[in-house]
């Protein structure tokens, strides 16, 4: 049977399709609709649906019975075309090299291909395009088929293909075509031809081919959704079919219609003739339906060949046979998304997919009373823009001064009508004199019917009023911000921007509801408010109610919460001078830091990290337009200094400092930020551990020696550091030691929150936020498909909850035991027998992590589907979150997330566009904040957190309102070529909320050889004597070798062995942290042809074979990234260890990813590529353990203010005796 792992065009939709085909239907009545009720833009086409949603009934095609009045007729064929060869193209041949193919497969086998872009020909008759369906002509004897297109691999999973870093397609011209072929029993089994040298799946043709294809396609992909079907569904009645079937699009953009069934009659009559259950096939009502007109065989209008080309089956994929981990993707395995209620009703409209919701269906509004609120909201909106575009009266009454002479009043009338502090107004866009106003229509009749009041007017809260002005914060609607068009119709949100206006361009008060509780729901016509959103990142995070009421019981003008914050960071900007206690200058105050003299601190370099110097003495501006300076002594760090001085059994720790006699004198813009680097003699075992220290934040050091100079010559050099001769800032030492002893406190009293991995893989990702955390959470439940990574996942964590099942039918399972339905559990999927463990109990999760799968999202995913399933897993994660009312959830994916358009359509074959844009991201901060959750997210470079490797995710941190959000961590390590992770919105927002500013970073950045260079090393060696010179470099080099026997499952070592040598990094010493039970440092299996030209390649950095292939990585550089598809002709072929004749091992692998040496990666049959799957999906484990370190931080710091609240409150009781009835209402509260 052909390869089943990819998915197709379309997939078969689910038996209760019928609620799409109301959405699309109703969204394509909404674009068919007169100009002045068309929406144009994404926005208006989602109102459009959400007005057509409610309280709709799906729309009835009327089905004439055409089986017994319409003729059968076939489709045309275009108009006579010709190829023309493109310049450059590859002749196939069976040397030739797809970069990215499997290896692997046997040589037996021809291999599998996807051919795009594509065109059909006759070399006999002037490259004369053709269809496919001449080969099944008589006729077609007198011709030559040939074709040519770009080629990539045919991969096993759709993991391999999203994983790649950038297809290389090669246009190849195909030698003779010698067949065609499709399973139709399969609906989603793609179009194969067969050539001499592979078989190559169908993908996108050319555009000149299109009408050709199209002739081919469109018939054969009818009957193969027409016998799938009726396999599937054996009694379908002919009415429910046609109505899913007229919902889809074709391949080519084209709505299926009634008719393209009946023009499809002699295919589908022919494709059952080649089908082994025909017989039952022909009972399917479906079937005998459409068969009424089929003609006999002998009144066809043409003659099929009798020897056949499309009886041949196309091949078998091997890898897939017995595969469990490749089997629970394929897209006949694949299981509808399960949604609450809550998130069903937020997706309605904008996911192609039937969802199947657990528990009550959204409850529609009669379709009446939402017309009526349209309308009155509408009316609304007219009298809003009628009383803007008039000229308005003021006034203001001395009565109504804050006080006697004050020039700041209380209230003011605008015709007629009395506005004072603390109300809510709207007035035109552009008020503020700085933004463009928006035109105001001047007819009823010129306002579009969608529009709303947030597009023509702003929101704002009157703060004071001076005079003919008001000084108001502005709020912003939710469709003003980058959910546009996701955005709540009555939700607002407070901003860090405030300004005065003009009194007479007030147009109305409105209700708003100020931070409500949750569940609440607003009335109609009010609007209400309970987050801020800051704009610079686009967060949406708890409103700071403490500095609120403490601005509003100041009279104006200092009751505006927006001037004293930017006050505040004004006097950021400016140099202020430190006194100590005797009033002498020791430091200096600059952008929110301090610096003293004998602080450590890091300051801007031209490039690489951060440099480092220690402050002697703080230096006041000469001029009045100078900055301070501050004189520092340089400091270097031990691991910069040369291997030829640094002693071999010296660790090249970045922690440990040198100071030195050099002296430097730096502006104060140029400061970074304080270091704390104390004596090694101030770390004592075991009350004091330096292990300890270090580990808390990427900014604690240590000092134990004095050099001459920055640049190290000779290790002789040194000076061994006395402790009580080291001069440091006492008080921000003593305070950042005592913060160390308040966070173990802290870290001791806690009790980690449990958290469910929702999609787990080999456990990376939940892994590292606990371990990062300091055990602020506890991995208690995992959900993964892939047997194999389950199995990974509970050996390395064996107290955790696995379920190896599909996360859709888990979160069936929980919802309907939490409802107290008793369902039965679904199997785990590692032996399709035992069930999966009891659900978590209701209220048990506080923390969720969430890697959702990525390739349907990934850039370098070539051939998207509209409706692909596997896109909605956003749902599932937001339907697990509603549903478990976590705390606090994280999820991460790829860059590629936020270019997820929802309700996009299939422009062409595997080409989507349109849509709503980066509407699956609108559509999980939507979600988010209406289950009262904070979000803020950002795109991450591993590489920059201690990673070496270059890989760029993209994370979403979610936060329940009354627990601290925490900050995406910034930047600590250098990376080169760290490129920018800016998110730029449809809106024109941009935001950079990473700093990735060169010569800041705190530490230098990871490479290979500090990852790998402690692994043992070994070559490869064929089988068969070995040259004496071969020998004699490997000996050299202290290398050992490992004959490559074909039939190992790999080749190298594994179990217990030694390293080459003691850590030389602190990365090296904390992957050793604990002794490996089985180091598994082992390579997959490789052709001989392969090992031999691996072998071949010199031992030198980024040598390769052909340029693309079989590369060698380099020492002192990065892995590139870590991805599935893992060998040295994928087009990731830069695979070859630096150091050694061969590819690199698993470990090595797995270090790239940051792994511990005592992780062990289970796989099916010792599968070495389902290992490198597991680490290719994970996330770097460094990268996971900054997120965890900043919610560690973010808690902490709110367990220290509630601590410090609590000792004041205290402090009060005590100065303050109480009455006996105070006592006696304490023992009543207690």
């Amino acid at each position: 049977m052909p390869p089943r792992n990819r998915p197709t065009a379309f997939e078969v939709s689910y038996p209760e399709e019928a609620a799409a085909i109301r959405a699309q239907e109703e969204l394509a009545a909404a674009r068919a609709s007169s100009s002045r009720s068309t929406p144009q833009t994404a926005s208006e086409i989602y109102k459009a649906s959400l007005r057509a949603g409610s309280g709709s009934q799906a729309l009835k095609r009327k089905t004439e019975d055409l089986g017994d009045s319409r003729p059968v007729k076939r489709q045309q064929l275009p108009d006579v075309a010709y190829y023309k060869p493109r310049p450059g193209a590859i002749r196939e041949t069976k040397d030739v090299v797809i970069p990215g193919e499997d290896p692997d497969e046997d040589g037996e086998d021809k291999p599998v291909r996807m051919l795009t872009d594509f065109s059909i020909f006759d070399p006999k008759h002037r490259n004369e395009m053709l269809s496919l369906a001449a080969m099944e002509e008589e006729d077609a004897i007198d011709r030559q088929f040939e074709g040519a297109g770009l080629v990539v691999p045919f991969f096993l999973s759709e993991e391999d293909e999203g994983q790649e870093e950038e297809l290389q397609e090669v246009y190849v011209h195909l030698g003779a075509i010698l067949r065609s072929t499709v399973d139709y029993t399969k609906p989603n089994d793609p179009f194969y031809i067969e050539t001499e040298c592979a078989w190559y799946t169908l993908r996108r043709p050319s555009r000149a081919y299109e009408p050709f294809y199209q002739h081919f396609h469109t018939p054969r992909r009818i009957a193969q959704i027409v016998i799938s079907t009726a396999l599937e569904r054996p009694q379908q009645i002919y009415d429910d079919f046609l109505r899913i079937f007229t919902s889809k699009v074709d391949i080519f953009g084209r709505t299926y219609l009634e008719e393209h069934l009946y023009e499809a009659v002699i295919e589908l009559q022919e494709a059952l003739e080649d089908c082994d259950d025909r017989g039952r096939i022909r009972n399917s009502p479906v079937i005998r339906r459409l068969l009424r007109r089929a003609p006999a065989p002998s009144q066809r209008n043409h003659t099929p060949r009798v020897d056949g080309p499309r009886n041949r089956q196309a091949p078998k994929n091997r890898a897939m046979i017995g595969n469990p981990d490749l089997a629970v993707l394929k897209p006949e395995n694949q299981n509808t998304t399960r949604v609450s209620p809550r998130i069903a009703a937020l997706s309605e409209g904008l996911i192609r997919e039937v969802l199947d919701v657990v528990g009550p269906p959204p409850v529609r509004e009669d379709k009446a009373i939402v017309q009526a609120r349209e309308k009155r909201a509408f009316l609304r909106l007219w009298e809003y823009i009628k009383i803007a575009k008039k000229v308005k009266n003021w006034n203001s009454f001395r009565e109504d001064r804050i006080s006697p002479g004050s020039e700041y009043y209380t209230k003011a009338t605008v015709d007629g009508k009395t506005y004072e502090i603390g109300d809510f107004i709207i007035m035109p866009q552009g008020t503020d004199g700085r933004n463009k106003p928006t035109p105001l229509p001047d007819k009823y009749d010129d306002i579009p019917e969608l529009a709303t009041v947030d597009e023509y007017f702003w929101f704002a809260k009157i703060l004071y009023i001076k005079g003919d002005r008001a000084h108001v914060q502005w709020l912003e609607h939710g469709q003003q911000t980058m959910l546009e068009e996701l955005g709540h119709r009555q939700e607002l949100f407070l901003n860090e921007l405030c300004g005065f206006v003009p009194l007479s361009t007030i147009v109305a008060k409105v209700k708003v509801h100020e931070i409500p509780p949750p569940g609440f729901v607003a009335p109609p016509d009010d609007y209400f408010y309970k987050f801020t959103h800051r704009k610079w990142d686009s967060s949406y995070s708890t409103i700071d109610m403490a500095q609120m009421e403490s601005c509003s019981n100041l009279p104006p003008p200092d009751n505006c919460p927006v001037c004293l914050a930017k006050t505040e960071r004004d006097q950021d900007e400016v140099n202020v001078e430190l006194k100590d206690e005797d009033g002498n200058l020791n430091g200096v105050a600059y952008a929110g830091k301090k610096y003293h003299c004998h602080d450590f601190v890091l300051y801007r370099a031209e490039s690489g990290p951060a440099n480092i110097g220690y402050v002697t003495s703080v230096n006041r501006a000469r001029r009045h337009n100078e900055q301070m300076t501050l004189t520092l002594k340089r400091v270097g760090r031990i691991s910069s200094i040369p291997d030829n001085v640094l002693p071999q059994e010296k660790m090249k720790d970045e922690r440990q400092l040198y100071i030195t006699s050099e002296e430097i004198v730096v502006d104060v813009q140029e400061l970074v930020q304080v270091i704390f680097v104390p004596h090694i003699s101030a770390f004592e075992e075991p009350k004091a551990p330096l292990d300890q220290w270090l580990e808390i934040s990427p900014d604690h050091f240590y000092l134990r020696y004095k050099f001459p100079a920055l640049k190290v010559t000779s290790w002789d050099d040194r000076i061994r550091l006395r402790g009580d001769k080291q001069v440091v800032c006492t008080p921000c030492l003593q305070e950042r030691l005592q913060e160390r002893l308040d966070l173990l406190e802290f870290l001791d009293e806690r009790e980690p929150l449990p958290m469910l991995d929702l999609f787990a893989g080999a456990g990376a990702f939940s892994r590292g936020l606990a371990e990062g955390s300091g055990g602020c959470f506890k991995v208690t439940h995992a959900v993964e498909i892939s047997p194999s990574a389950a199995k990974t996942f509970k050996r390395n964590s064996p107290d955790t909850v696995v379920y190896n099942q599909c996360a859709n039918l888990f979160l069936r399972h929980l919802m309907k035991t939490w409802a107290g339905h008793n369902p039965e559990p679904p199997k785990q999927l590692f032996d399709g027998k035992t069930y999966i463990p009891e659900p978590p109990m209701p209220g048990m999760i506080k923390a969720i992590a969430s890697g959702f799968p990525c390739q349907t999202h990934s850039t370098l995913n070539m051939f998207k589907v509209a409706d692909d399933v596997k896109s909605n897993l956003l749902l599932t994660t937001m339907a697990a979150l509603d549903q478990t009312q976590a705390d606090i959830a994280f999820c991460e994916n790829v860059p590629g997330f936020l270019s997820y358009n929802l309700n996009s359509v299939q422009a062409s074959q595997y080409k989507v566009e349109g849509g709503i844009e980066m509407g699956g991201l609108k559509l999980l901060v939507r979600a988010a904040l209406d289950m009262d959750y904070q979000v803020v997210f950002g795109n991450l470079q591993a590489g920059q957190y201690g990673t070496p490797q270059r890989r760029i995710r993209f994370f979403v941190i979610l936060a329940k309102r009354h627990i601290p959000l925490p900050k995406l961590p910034q930047p600590t390590h250098d990376f080169p070529g760290a490129t920018s992770l800016q998110i730029k919105f449809p809106n024109g927002n941009i935001i950079r909320p990473i700093r990735t500013t060169e010569g800041t970073a705190l530490h230098p950045a990871v490479t290979i050889d500090d990852a790998i260079s402690d692994l043992a090393r070994f070559d490869w060696r064929l089988p068969g004597p070995e040259m004496p010179k071969d020998k004699r470099d490997r000996e050299q080099r202290r290398v050992a070798v490992v004959n490559c026997v074909p039939d190992a499952k790999h080749w190298g070592f594994e179990g217990r062995i030694g390293y080459r040598h003691e850590p030389k990094t602190t990365y090296q010493a904390s992957a050793r942290l604990r002794p490996p039970t089985n180091i598994q440092h082992f390579t997959k299996v490789l052709q001989p042809n392969k090992v031999k030209r691996v072998i071949a390649i010199p031992l030198s950095a980024n040598a390769d074979y052909r340029s693309g292939l079989y590369g060698r990585l380099d020492k002192d550089g990065c892995f590139p990234t870590t991805v599935t598809n893992m060998d040295p002709t994928a087009k990731q072929s830069k695979v070859l260890n630096p150091y050694c004749r061969r590819m690199v091992t698993v470990r090595e692998l797995a270090r790239s990813q940051g792994f511990p040496d005592d992780f062990v990666f289970e796989a099916y049959g010792d599968n070495v590529v389902t290992m490198h799957r597991q680490i290719g999906n994970a996330l770097p484990l460094p990268l996971a353990y900054a997120i965890g370190r900043e919610v560690r931080n973010a808690l902490f710091k709110r367990w220290r203010e509630e601590r410090q609240r609590h000792k004041r409150q205290n402090d009060m009781e005590v100065d303050s005796p109480k009455s006996p009835e105070d006592e006696n209402l304490d023992d009543d509260l207690y």
